[in-house]
């Protein structure tokens, strides 16, 4: 490789465990308009600005959590890369998901933007010194009727952040913490049809592995979708839910599996 060519070995993401790749993108939103004096033309000039990331990576709970502001750093082997300032960014959705079927380790997906702020590339270091050592998907579970044979489920938490614009923003888009909500979904196979009661509400768990899960109490159930495949002999279905932090006056949790709670 080009010694002017940037490597993506040795990358990292600050004080987050085994990282697999970030992304960052810088949106700009110009003012548009169409005048008299523009001899037909479009003009545009600089509008609204924004800027939003995600990075991925192996484990069941990555250290930063929906609803939560931070310092983002990303950075490459050559301590190139991208910074946010003090509290920059703000989380937006951690995605969890279980590739049993395929064998695969637990993975998560972490989604953030601006809460106050620009983004600068440039110099940046950051390091990962922890121990790889991610749990496997295979043999997890979920505790939903019907769900025995699972083949993959995803876990959704979600920071509905609110964003805005004012003039005080020099033209950037930025957000602060936001209610709290959350969804899953899962793959089966299934041999008799029993699946959970329609809109049924469930304490839902999702296992990690070592008697180790995430809870979400409350969801409620809002998708069954049974599949029959004739041709390949195969019985399957999808279900979903969503969180609800309440079910009959009775309030909820989502709670990690170190046993610490997101919400409340």
């Amino acid at each position: 490789m080009a010694a002017d060519v940037i490597s993506g070995e040795g990358g990292a993401v600050n004080g987050e465990e085994c990282v697999r790749l970030w992304k960052l993108a810088r949106i700009s939103k110009p003012a548009m308009g169409v005048c008299s004096a523009s001899d037909g033309a479009v003009l545009r000039a600089a509008g609204i600005s924004d800027w939003q990331g995600v990075y991925t990576g192996y484990g069941h709970t990555p250290s930063v959590l929906p609803g939560t502001k931070f310092q983002f750093i990303g950075a490459t082997r050559e301590s190139k890369g991208a910074t946010a300032i003090a509290s920059g960014a703000i989380m937006e959705r951690t995605q969890i998901k279980w590739s049993i079927e395929a064998g695969g380790f637990i993975e998560f997906a972490n989604y953030f933007a601006c809460c106050e702020g620009a983004i600068t590339f440039g110099a940046a270091s950051a390091s990962d010194s922890s121990t790889p050592d991610p749990s496997i998907a295979r043999s997890c579970t979920i505790n939903l009727t019907g769900c025995e044979e699972l083949r993959e489920m995803e876990m959704n938490l979600i920071s509905r952040n609110p964003s805005y614009v004012t003039a005080t923003t020099d033209g950037r888009r930025e957000r602060d913490v936001g209610n709290k909500d959350g969804n899953f979904r899962c793959k089966i196979y299934t041999k008799d049809a029993s699946f959970p009661a329609e809109s049924a509400v469930e304490e839902v768990e999702f296992g990690v592995g070592d008697g180790l899960k995430w809870i979400m109490k409350w969801a409620i159930v809002t998708l069954t979708a049974p599949l029959l495949q004739i041709e390949e002999g195969m019985f399957e279905a999808d279900l979903a839910g969503e969180f609800t932090g309440y079910y009959n006056g009775a309030k909820g949790n989502v709670t990690s599996p170190a046993g610490v709670n997101w919400w409340p």
